[in-house]
């Protein structure tokens, strides 16, 4: 298992965490197992795997959140891949650690620390059937090096972040965490966010109703941009929790113009809290300028609760590609995800 010395000492100091002076800590964590058998002949880039199948524990979190005051806390989370057939499978690295300080109205978030569209995406979307469309498109980041200051008043949540723009940076420096190439480190993305939940305080059916854009401007490096227009509609209730959203991702460089651009609508219906159902449909192209290798992504499946803290899901995931090619080939995986969280 390939675990820096450092992450060696981190996980040595999160096992035998001990409260300082009065400090209240709760640990948690989850984990994400699952069963998959390909059913096309290829997978996505072309590879042949015809009656491929492999168990497989895709993600392990395990996190501490210290509380020392009304005002200030402390969060730390671990991540370890195992993905068999990724190649940077069974690594362990650092996803948060951030100080946070501030009320609900005014927080502010220092360290390693969340990039706010992920967390909205996740209040509808289940993580452990599969990444969101930003994520498996890479265009988007879940945590990255910065400051962040978010707050909630009457029917609006806003965000403002600074921050490297290399995300959570598990695979050694790059962009502006060197200091040789690339701006010699003083590059940084700009980030700002709005959720607007105008029925928040009615008793009808549109009070989960929430509208949501987010902006980033940023530069990858001396010649290449790396801006973002994201925006969406979310509803959320008892039985129903449905998202629309449109992504632009603009990685222009001084010589090439690339600009992708994509959709995603999902919804989970719960016709009870014991079991679900899930469908999900994305559209994305990397290149909008180039044209020709934009894809289509069918997710739908059926999910039950089994205990508190335990839940399965029973999936069909279909990558259809617009032009099939040697590196380009459709997918089709039929799959059985569980997720524990304790």
């Amino acid at each position: 298992m390939k675990i820096t010395f450092f992450g060696l000492i981190v996980l040595v100091t999160f096992v035998n965490i001990k409260p300082v002076y009065s400090v209240d800590v709760k640990m948690g964590g989850l984990i994400f197992a699952n069963y998959e058998w390909v059913s096309s002949h290829h997978f996505k880039d072309g590879t042949r795997a015809q009656d491929y199948s492999a168990f497989d524990v895709s993600r392990i979190y395990l996190n501490a959140d210290a509380q020392y005051n009304d005002t200030l806390s402390g969060f730390i989370n671990l991540e370890a891949d195992l993905v068999s057939r990724e190649s940077k499978n069974n690594r362990l690295f650092l996803k948060n650690a951030e100080l946070r300080w501030g009320k609900d109205s005014a927080r502010i978030y220092f360290g390693l620390i969340g990039v706010p569209w992920r967390a909205l995406e996740e209040t509808v979307w289940h993580r452990f059937v599969s990444k969101d469309l930003e994520d498996l498109e890479g265009i988007g980041n879940a945590t990255d090096r910065g400051i962040r200051l978010s707050g909630k008043i009457p029917y609006l949540n806003y965000h403002l972040m600074m921050a490297n723009g290399e995300g959570t940076g598990a695979d050694g420096t790059a962009g502006n965490e060197t200091t040789v190439v690339n701006g010699g480190g003083k590059l940084k993305d700009y980030l700002a966010m709005v959720t607007v939940a105008p029925f928040e305080n009615l008793e009808n059916p549109l009070k989960g109703l929430k509208v949501s854009v987010m902006g980033i401007a940023g530069d990858k490096n001396e010649t290449t941009v790396r801006n973002r227009a994201f925006g969406g509609l979310v509803f959320d209730s008892k039985y129903i929790k449905a998202a629309a959203n449109y992504y632009n991702a603009d990685n222009s460089s001084t010589t090439f113009a690339a600009r992708g651009e994509g959709v995603s609508v999902y919804t989970v219906i719960y016709p009870s809290q014991k079991w679900w159902l899930l469908a999900r449909f994305d559209k994305y192209n990397p290149n909008i300028l180039a044209g020709g290798f934009s894809h289509n992504r069918y997710i739908y499946g059926v999910g039950f609760l089994i205990v508190k803290g335990v839940r399965i899901t029973l999936d069909h995931q279909y990558l259809e590609q617009e032009r099939r090619t040697a590196a380009l080939q459709d997918e089709s995986v039929i799959s059985l995800h569980t997720e524990v969280k304790f």
